[in-house]
């Protein structure tokens, strides 16, 4: 994403258990992968204006489990310390989370040393002590351990970032209420149809979901994040009730839709809104998306809405250089259009901190409509004014596309 002279510099994190692997103690402690990102960015910001580039305006973004990196790194006084100036906004200024905080399930793991010990049994190592366990694991080709396959409790993550006491000093969400994240820029997102990997195994060859294949999911969706037995029945009984469309509650399309509506709203729109709420509500610049697009192609159902990772062929320019192995999508003029609509949001912020700015989007051409997502943002969003990028909905060039909305005013 090179446009207009920005410089980008970007670092490749292996979600990985070299990565991320933690004993729990001393003998592992974890987030070496969150380390390896702050040496990165000390290292851009330390050496970034010998390309031209400006130290004191340094984006970080990322996407899904990148997203929840990115936003752990702005809780992390690791990230303080640049060296170009006093100021408190340390190795990077603005931060751009799509699809994932650190709000979300999947973000931290909090049973560390389980998947630790899983995986050196697999491989033959001792278990019962941790620095036998690691020194043990040291020796095993890579390649022997990244092939286990070890699958964590359903919503959650095995190898990921730990809450260490040092570089994630306490839960995320405790941080957040602090405030320790208040001194950065923050744009974050989603998608429309995030949850469909939860959801397309579901679907019968109608395209529609069952009665009972619609109470079971919501039953072992409730099973599996929450572990105490008392209320479980009518915490699922008001699951079924909140996501059923009583209008249209016969039909299995309907069904596959508001189950749809569960996953995405669980485990990507309720982390995100939160996470905007707590950071807006130290006045700090805070901007929200919501992403209604995706290519054409036949890897997806054709029901499906923006899925997880959607956005990101658009954020990075891919439909201008046209189908690739990663995204094999048949690109069209207006995938182009919206890639550098979507692009210039993102370059835009990373210049000002506001993504609406410098550059002005045209909307002459572009149609917009409420979405979802309005309604629960509106307690702390800002009035709407004409003629610039303001309001939460879903805008469409023919193709849908988000308008960035700003949760809170700048500080003086």
């Amino acid at each position: 994403m090179k446009t207009e002279r920005e410089k980008e510099t970007q670092t490749n994190n292996s979600w990985r258990k070299k990565g991320f692997l933690s004993t729990g103690d001393q003998a592992a402690k974890g987030n070496y992968g969150l380390l390896d990102l702050i040496q990165a960015l000390r290292w851009t910001s330390e050496n970034i204006g010998f390309f031209g580039g400006d130290p004191l305006r340094i984006t970080v973004f990322g996407s899904g489990a990148g997203g929840s990196c990115v936003n752990l790194l702005t809780l992390s006084h690791y990230s303080e310390g640049n060296r170009w100036s006093n100021s408190t906004k340390g190795l990077f200024q603005r931060a751009i989370a799509q699809s994932g905080t650190a709000l979300s399930s999947w973000a931290v793991s909090f049973q560390p040393a389980k998947y630790a010990r899983m995986l050196a049994t697999k491989v033959g190592c001792n278990v019962s002590d941790t620095v036998e366990l690691v020194e043990c694991l040291q020796k095993k080709p890579y390649r022997e351990l990244v092939d286990q396959d070890i699958q964590p409790a359903r919503y959650h993550i095995a190898f990921g970032p730990v809450i260490d006491g040092d570089v994630i000093p306490d839960d995320p969400q405790i941080l957040m209420e602090q405030g320790e994240f208040l001194n950065y820029d923050i744009m974050l997102g989603v998608n429309q149809g995030e949850g469909l990997k939860f959801v397309e195994n579901i679907v019968d060859s109608e395209d529609g979901i069952s009665a009972s294949d619609f109470d079971f999911a919501v039953s072992n969706f409730v099973d599996n994040l929450y572990g105490y037995p008392e209320g479980k029945d009518i915490l699922r009984e008001t699951i079924k009730f909140m996501y059923t469309d009583w209008a249209d509650r016969h039909n299995p399309e309907t069904r596959r839709k508001t189950l749809l509506a569960l996953f995405t709203d669980h485990q990507w729109v309720a982390p995100a809104v939160a996470t905007a709420d707590l950071h807006s509500n130290f006045g700090s610049p805070t901007y929200f998306y919501a992403f209604y697009h995706h290519c054409q192609t036949d890897q997806v159902p054709a029901w499906a809405d923006a899925a997880h990772g959607d956005e990101v062929p658009y954020v990075l320019g891919i439909p201008m250089i046209g189908p690739t192995e990663l995204f094999p999508c048949n690109f069209s003029k207006n995938d182009i259009m919206l890639s550098a609509v979507v692009m210039t949001y993102w370059t835009n912020f990373a210049k000002t901190g506001d993504p609406n700015q410098p550059v002005p989007q045209d909307t002459k051409f572009i149609h917009t409509k409420p979405n979802r997502f309005e309604e629960p943002l509106q307690h702390y969003t800002t009035k709407r004014t004409s003629g610039d990028m303001t309001g939460i909905s879903d805008v469409a060039l023919s193709v849908r596309l988000p308008m960035i909305s700003p949760t809170h005013k700048k500080r003086k």
